[in-house]
């Protein structure tokens, strides 16, 4: 039998745009982990999404999985005969389970002892069983965030299934989902062509959909998209720029079929709204499109972006300019409301806002992390003290603003406008909107130094106060975003350059939550230091650190994000170089040789090293010493690392002519002195015992 191509497509009612992604990745790698356990290799593989349907596509898939010689291991050869030699429950149990008699059993060894096996031939099933099988599973298992039940609650997915497509080798796949049954059917575009469609190969998935007014493809829906866009501006000559948004590029293209759009605009009235306002009404209420003119001001028009061509699109485009106008009126209301106090006026309101019932109100808060703030800056050496504090004063005061009980996401960007219209300085001003960033993984890092503060002393605040009263991360919950809090403030420290620890600022951070902590300070303190550290980790492993390298660094220095990066990539290049594997081994052996002993750390007589090579060493470990603060002074975690490399040939040499354990208990306790100081040099870079040399 030759090889099978095969077509599935789940059709739903609308999918939420966000679902798709994490859904469309769980397909492929399910898809492929399974296929591979299956012993069903294949050629190539698509999966499609578009807001009605989910779709995946196979090129040669194996027909018929290989026969296969396997080893089932039994119980224990000591449990499976008794004291006369005769087999017990366990092997004729083992045996009869697997279709043998005992005499076809045989004996093997395991790094556990020996055990009973037999070996046995498994065949191999036909590609349609095994997907009968899989593909249900599979669909059943997709990780939507919520799912909802119909009929009389016998079915739970995301949305209400209709149809299934699936098709093996020009057949009908006998599979159902969800009370659908597969067929050939698939179904068009909900009013341009609502009528079935048959499919019977993934080769004409997408030509026959796209005939229907539907495209499958994300990619190429994303492309037409942003040509339609291009061409509503250019066929109305309107010499506008459009406002980047690819955010709403990528949601807009998951709610469409059949991208089709349409050029309006608005009343220039309007155009005395903020930028910021005017777009995010446009973007989160209607998912329109906002247009600036050559000097990145709001223009009086947008883009709106339909799922069907109507007969007349005038119509189309006069409604949209209706809806539109009456979420820019409530925009504009609430910000000229707003405009009647003054920022700075709202502070008193902030103390009727509660932050967390376990952690008191945002007045409370500001308070606090305001003194870390400023503890933070004397740290940093930064100037201009009384403008952090300013902006520490008014960094939340938008929060009690209409514009922003209406438009949650516009905090800290409301802020910097108000605070501009009142005449407060443009590094106050600035900072406000910066004290939120980064607001995503990767995102923008606060510019200013003022801003950069501010942030890590926001959001360490908040975590240690989530850790002090027990509102932990577990699992992927983490309401308060401590993980991304945590990040954000690592990338900070390294975008700054700032070398200081951690630690004494998580302390400064619990002394202010002294009247809401409800575990011991010092339980709280080694709790977010871990936290941290799992964070800092992560980011290493993510930009190559191997994941010994980083555990070796973070091992001594989890409290330096800066310190724990450039020591943790120094010492990664030196990994990748030829002989590091003997290198470390040296020096595992010199911490080891400390650890049995015990470190020397008060000693002075030196003369009792007499022997040429102990004297070779000590005279490049002091040398060492003298040159090592001049590199971790400037950072230069490679250099240091090439002087410590350099060690090597004293210590080898040192190893072969001297022992260590000396019956003179003076000798022996000066050669512990001289590697104890070795010891640390070593430490200056990271725990090299815990450096893999496999």
């Amino acid at each position: 039998m030759s090889n099978l191509d095969l077509i599935l497509e789940l059709g739903v009612e609308e999918i939420p745009a966000g679902y798709f992604a994490p859904a469309i990745a769980f397909m492929e790698e399910k898809l492929v982990k399974s296929l591979g356990e299956a012993r069903l290799p294949f050629e190539r593989l698509k999966i499609w999404g578009a807001p009605r349907r989910l779709g995946l596509g196979l090129w040669g898939l194996t027909a018929h999985q290989p026969d296969v010689e396997e080893e089932v291991v039994g119980p224990p050869l000591s449990a499976a005969y008794d004291g006369n030699g005769n087999p017990t429950k366990a092997a004729t149990g083992f045996a009869g389970g697997q279709g043998v008699s005992v005499s076809d059993l045989k004996t093997v060894t395991t790094p556990k002892g020996q055990y009973l096996a037999v070996r046995k031939s498994v065949k191999g099933r036909k590609a349609p069983e095994v997907l009968t099988d899989l593909l249900p599973d599979l669909l059943s298992n997709l990780p939507f965030p919520k799912n909802m039940r119909w009929g009389h609650g016998e079915y739970a997915f995301v949305r209400p299934v209709h149809w299934l497509l699936a098709v093996l080798g020009g057949e009908v796949l006998p599979i159902s989902f969800a009370g659908a049954k597969a067929g050939k059917v698939s179904y068009g575009h909900r009013f341009l062509h609502p009528g079935a469609v048959v499919i019977t190969s993934p080769d004409e998935y997408e030509t026959r959909l796209a005939e229907t007014h539907v495209q499958v493809d994300f990619g190429k829906r994303r492309e037409l998209v942003r040509r339609e866009i291009e061409r509503a501006t250019r066929e109305n000559s309107v010499d506008m720029q459009l406002v980047k948004d690819e955010e709403l590029v990528e949601e807009v293209t998951n709610l469409l079929e059949e991208p089709v759009a349409v050029l309006g605009n608005f009343d220039s009235s309007f155009l005395e709204l903020p930028l910021a306002v005017a777009t995010t009404a446009m973007k989160e209420h209607q998912r329109y499109f906002a247009l600036t003119d050559s000097q990145g001001r709001l223009a009086p028009y947008f883009i709106a972006v339909n799922n069907t061509r109507a007969r007349d699109m005038n119509v189309v485009r006069k409604g949209h300019e209706r809806v539109l106008r009456a979420r820019l009126d409530d925009a504009r209301f609430y910000f000229s409301e707003d405009r009647k106090i003054r920022l700075a006026d709202r502070a008193e309101e902030l103390k009727g806002v509660v932050f967390h019932n376990l952690l008191g109100t945002s007045w409370q808060k500001v308070e606090r992390f305001r003194a870390l703030a400023l503890h933070l800056a004397d740290i940093v050496c930064l100037p201009n003290k009384d403008k952090l504090a300013r902006a520490a004063d008014l960094c939340k005061c938008d929060l009690v603003t209409g514009v922003v009980k209406e438009f949650p996401t516009l905090q800290g960007v409301m802020g910097r406008e108000y605070a501009l219209l009142d005449g407060e300085a443009p590094e106050v001003a600035e900072a406000v909107r910066e004290h939120y960033l980064p607001v995503r993984a990767g995102g923008e890092l606060p510019p200013s130094p003022i801003g950069a503060v501010l942030s890590v002393a926001d959001k360490l605040d908040t975590i240690c106060g989530c850790f002090a009263v027990g509102l932990i991360p577990s699992g992927a919950a983490d309401p308060f975003a401590l993980r991304r809090g945590a990040l954000g403030i690592i990338n900070i420290f390294l975008d700054r350059g700032w070398r200081e620890s951690l630690e004494p600022l998580i302390d400064k951070a619990l002394e202010g939550l002294t009247d809401w902590a409800r575990r011991p300070a010092r339980e709280t303190r080694a709790a977010v230091l871990e936290f941290f550290k799992v964070r800092l980790k992560n980011l290493m492993t993510g930009q190559g650190v191997s994941g010994d390298a980083a555990e070796a660094v973070l091992s001594l220095y989890d409290d330096q994000p800066l310190a724990a990066v450039l020591r943790a990539r120094a010492l990664e290049t030196l990994k990748a170089q030829d002989g590091f594997k003997d290198l470390a081994q040296v020096f595992k052996r010199v911490v080891n040789i400390i650890k049995k002993f015990g470190a020397r750390d008060e000693f002075g007589a030196w003369d009792r090293l007499r022997q040429e090579a102990e004297k070779i060493l000590l005279a490049r470990v002091e040398n060492l010493e003298q040159k090592s603060g001049a590199f971790l002074a400037s950072g230069d975690f490679p250099g240091l690392l090439a002087e410590v490399a350099d060690l090597r040939g004293p210590v080898d040499q040192f190893f072969d002519q001297v022992l260590v354990d000396d019956p003179d208990p003076e000798i022996k306790e000066a050669r512990i002195a001289l590697l104890s100081r070795l010891g640390r040099i070593f430490e200056l870079i990271a725990d090299f015992s815990r450096i893999s040399t496999a």
